[in-house]
């Protein structure tokens, strides 16, 4: 008797297997789910072990023979027959197997991903709770939500504006909403912390761009510089000369286009001390998102606000991006208003958002 076992993906693959090697003659003893060993095995499926037999006495016996006889065809369409049932009804219980079973941490692992953070982080992240908590008993779902929520939370970097901070620069894409964020912005800090704004726009491109700022400067009683080249940027500032706040607008530029973002550097240049913000929207996939950043990066930006969190269902990308360039996520906007539908980025609610605990009002 020859026994054999087997670890494999699935019983359709066992069987190939047993067939190669035992030959038709062999027959299935026992067949289970286990977990494969390491780490790996933490946010892996389960496999399938088959212990399978062979009489080999009958394999030599059935050489010296005749190569076909009758009797032995009947009793192998029998072990056939009742292996296809075997096989059946292990294929059921594996079509039938909860996403819990497939690892402690899997449903985790693909809460994550569903949520759009990136495969390599959401795995980073849990073998960090695995290895933190091994020695702990089976933890509840409701104590991993809260390890999982507190891992996330510390990795969304946040950051509130610099005390003293007097020029903001707002620069990004097309279409990601940076001269709307800046009127909120302004009258944000204009009406409820009573601070002198004012505002220059060098987004002398798109139609419209400055009479927009116009009504809202008209609208607040702030006053509005327009700079047309970075030699023009000094006086605009002497202007402003007596304003606590000043928020620059820039055309929306696109990040491939290199000659677009060295004169959007020229400008930046002529702002000594400027905190400039990248603006990105949270519609934007993360490939795409770490694209404009390696674009804008002789821009040399130092903080982030993610605009249109009101126009998604996953926020993934913001854990993504944060991480990676481990610069601080300072504003967050959810609508269209202003100046109400901005507020500072909060790394808690963030972090719920992320992991799908609350979806954004």
């Amino acid at each position: 008797m020859r026994i054999k076992k087997y670890c494999v993906e699935n019983v359709q693959e066992g069987m190939l297997q047993i067939k190669r090697e035992l030959g038709p003659e062999a027959i299935i003893i026992e067949s289970r789910k286990v977990r494969e060993k390491g780490l790996r095995g933490l946010f892996a499926p389960l496999k399938v072990e088959i212990t399978a037999a062979v009489d080999t006495s009958m394999q030599q016996s059935a050489v010296a023979r005749e190569p076909v006889l009758r009797p032995q065809e009947h009793k192998m369409e029998r072990e056939i027959t009742e292996l296809k049932q075997m096989v059946n009804q292990l294929v059921s219980r594996q079509q039938k197997q909860s996403i819990e079973e497939k690892g402690p941490f899997y449903r985790w692992m693909q809460r994550l991903i569903d949520n759009d953070v990136d495969p390599a982080l959401a795995q980073a992240i849990l073998t960090e709770i695995h290895e933190d908590f091994a020695a702990e008993n089976a933890l509840s779902d409701e104590v991993i939500e809260l390890i999982l929520l507190k891992k996330v939370r510390e990795r969304v970097r946040t950051a509130e504006l610099t005390e003293g901070a007097r020029i903001l620069s707002f620069i990004g894409p097309t279409g990601v909403g940076k001269t709307t964020t800046l009127a909120k912005l302004a009258a944000r800090y204009a009406l409820y912390h009573n601070k002198q704004v004012g505002m220059i726009t060098i987004d002398t491109y798109r139609i419209g761009a400055v009479e927009q700022l116009r009504t809202y400067a008209d609208i607040t009683g702030m006053p509005i510089e327009v700079v047309m080249t970075p030699k023009d940027m000094p006086r605009a500032l002497e202007k402003l000369a007596d304003r606590e706040l000043i928020l620059v607008d820039t055309a929306g530029r696109n990040s491939k286009n290199s000659m677009q973002i060295s004169e959007l550097s020229s400008y930046l240049s002529a702002m000594p001390g400027s905190e400039t913000f990248l603006v990105l929207s949270a519609t934007t996939k993360t490939k795409d998102l770490l694209q404009i950043i390696e674009n804008f990066r002789k821009v040399n930006f130092n903080r982030m606000i993610f605009t249109k969190l009101d126009e998604t269902e996953t926020y993934g990308a913001l854990l993504n991006i944060v991480h990676s360039t481990k610069l601080p996520l300072t504003f967050v906007t959810t609508g269209q208003n202003v100046p109400d539908d901005i507020e500072a980025a909060n790394a808690e609610k963030l972090s719920k958002l992320i992991l799908g605990v609350e979806q954004h009002a």
